[in-house]
């Protein structure tokens, strides 16, 4: 969340400073901490997207097979896996192709 360099890692902290960008308005007003859990919140969610986007698991939809995709994130802190409510299963997929079809 800082606004400095870190060599080749960059390229890598990329994503995190987009989802940040994109979200800038929700992150107004919170306190740093807060920041830190919004920002890791919002990366798991973005990352079951890239992941749903991968060759092996467009391919497994295609092929029919059960796979679904969840979004969690577990808070050292105080031990608590916490659902996101980021859950794609094929039959999202397929809803959505049938609904533009």
């Amino acid at each position: 969340m800082e606004d400095q360099e870190h060599g080749l890692i960059d390229n890598w902290l990329r994503h995190i400073k987009d989802v940040i960008r994109f979200n800038a308005e929700r992150f107004k007003g919170l306190k740093h901490n807060k920041k830190l859990d919004l920002l890791c919140e919002i990366n798991v969610k973005e990352q079951v997207i890239n992941v749903c986007n991968t060759t092996i698991v467009q391919n497994a939809w295609k092929q029919g097979r059960e796979l679904s995709i969840h979004g969690w994130i577990y808070n050292i802190e105080n031990g608590i896996l916490k659902d996101l409510n980021a859950c794609v299963t094929s039959s999202d997929v397929n809803r959505r192709k049938n609904s533009h079809a």
